[in-house]
């Protein structure tokens, strides 16, 4: 569930279960500094969870005790009113290729030799 955190990254209560793996490091530095979290399938960088999720009152991650914060570029939007619409990171917004019937095309210009 995505909360307002305040910090200026897209912060989450709890990560996508099997989708998402956290760094294994002590406990004293994973609740002082936070933990790396990586994708599960490819083991890229997605952002780093914190143990400071009480500190948010009234959001999901007071229930969680974690703020996982995931970078922009790691994240794919989908409209759900538009299926072609995707967001990546902080692109914008692009409709889906269409293709351009042959007729429609412009003609090939010929350079002269």
């Amino acid at each position: 569930q995505k909360f307002n955190s305040g910090t200026g990254w897209p912060s989450f209560a709890t990560g996508v279960p099997g989708e998402v793996e956290i760094e294994e490091i002590n406990a004293v530095q994973k609740t002082l500094l936070g933990a790396e979290l990586r994708c599960n399938t490819c083991g890229g960088h997605l952002g780093d969870v914190f143990s400071d999720g009480y500190l948010f009152v009234g959001t999901p991650a007071a229930l969680s005790g974690k703020r996982f914060c995931i970078d922009g570029a790691a994240l794919v939007f989908r409209s759900s009113s538009d299926k072609d619409v995707v967001v990546r990171g902080d692109d914008t917004p692009q409709k889906a290729k269409t293709m351009t019937p042959k007729w429609l095309e412009p003609p090939t210009i010929k350079a002269s030799s």
